[in-house]
């Protein structure tokens, strides 16, 4: 994920300071997924983690696999994790869901009740090790969630962990290595395991399969730069880590630009999605938002540019803000989507829920020359004569997701 800083020099402006988040589809990771000599690999490993900083305290793990070996009454699904996970005083209170279901995506999926250290009829239970770092959910002895057939699904949502401390130094990710398996009722004998890699990193999720890669870069775009699309030359000179459009009129559209570079081997390629925590505020509570006149124009549906109405006494018509792509093969988040819709310099408005900027549908090398990776995320802000003089800031978050 990718955070921006953007504030005014004088009157207004824009900086942004840079995280990245790299993800799956909602903040996660994918799965690395190794062989052992002594079981049979589970499926479609993965566990998404809430919030991927280092120290970050109430994160959620959502632990799916697809089973291999079916699993019977009492039998055991157990998760393994490194002692920099500390799992002590985990326990049924924690386990925010707990589903099997016969499809990929949980749907018409059977619901578990999940209690602490005992299991019983429709009752799974949990049962926390905190010296070995373990948490192993044993299946009813009847009835609900007493089985799991093979090939179906099984989706288990754990919150209040605390991430590990900051290790290694700054732009490099602490990785680590958690074990998932199954096992008989006893757990001496191991049907299925796999094992999940995962980085921690200052505002960053980093995530791949088995010899996967994936890498996010964001660089700055020169000044009176054509970024094609029929978006206006750029104004300034921004950076990796900064958008400064400066001191500012009103009635002059500003434009910006940084370039969005993705390199992955995923065969269901990646999508770049951008969102803000909120408009972009001065000290004294004024904001510039989100275009257009504050109803921010929807990411499906964008719009060409106009200015800000400009009416006393409306303040959201004072100035506002949007963005858009040259990707136009932009698909949703979720692989659907009208493409070509942000053509001929169309823009939405920035909202707090994250929508795409850049997608592909198959391995790209964004980094390189490959035009599929790449795209220009494209600002534009404009002030009417109303807008308050002020120092005005806001935050904007990337976040690249490669789908395996």
């Amino acid at each position: 994920m990718t955070k921006w800083r953007l504030f005014s020099r004088k009157n207004l402006g824009l900086w942004v300071v840079v995280n990245f988040f790299l993800a799956q589809v909602g903040l996660a990771f994918l799965p690395i997924i190794s062989q052992t000599d002594a079981a049979e690999n589970l499926q479609n490993v993965k566990i998404t983690l809430s919030d991927s900083r280092p120290s970050k305290t109430s994160v959620s793990h959502t632990v799916y696999f697809q089973a291999t070996t079916a699993l019977s009454a009492s039998e055991k699904i157990v998760v393994d994790y490194p002692s920099d996970f500390d799992v002590t005083g985990m326990g049924a209170a924690n386990v925010s869901s707990m589903k099997i279901s016969a499809n990929a995506d949980m749907s018409s999926a059977t619901t578990c009740t999940v209690a602490d250290d005992t299991n019983g009829v429709d009752t799974v239970a949990l049962v926390e090790d905190g010296t070995a770092d373990t948490l192993t959910f044993q299946l009813a002895t009847s009835g609900t969630c007493s089985t799991v057939t093979a090939n179906y699904y099984v989706e288990i949502v754990v919150t209040g962990f605390t991430n590990p401390a900051k290790s290694a130094t700054a732009g490099t990710a602490d990785t680590y290595l958690i074990a998932l398996s199954t096992t008989d009722s006893t757990g001496s004998t191991t049907y299925d395991s796999a094992t999940v890699k995962v980085a921690i990193i200052d505002a960053v999720t980093i995530s791949a399969t088995v010899q996967a890669t994936l890498s996010f870069v964001v660089a700055g775009v020169a000044s009176a730069t054509s970024v094609g699309n029929s978006y206006d030359a750029t104004d300034v000179t921004t950076t990796a880590t900064t958008i400064p459009f400066g001191t500012i009129n009103s009635s002059t559209a500003y434009t910006a630009a940084q370039l969005l570079k993705v390199s992955t081997n995923a065969s269901n390629g990646f999508y770049v999605a951008v969102k803000q925590d909120a408009n972009m505020t001065d000290s004294a509570g004024n904001d510039i938002d989100a275009f257009t006149d504050g109803t921010a124009t929807n990411n499906s549906t964008p719009a060409s540019w106009a200015s800000p109405s400009g009416t006393a006494g409306s303040e959201n018509t004072y100035g506002h803000l949007g963005y858009g792509t040259t990707d136009l093969s932009l698909t949703d988040l979720n692989g659907t989507g009208t493409t070509d819709r942000f053509t001929t310099a169309k823009f939405a408005g920035l909202t707090t829920t994250y929508e795409a900027v850049l997608s592909h549908s198959g391995p790209a090398d964004g980094t390189g020359s490959d035009t599929n990776g790449q795209a220009y995320a494209v600002y534009q802000l404009e002030i009417s004569g109303f807008q308050q003089a002020g120092i005005y800031s806001n935050t904007i978050t990337y976040l690249a997701t490669a789908k395996y």
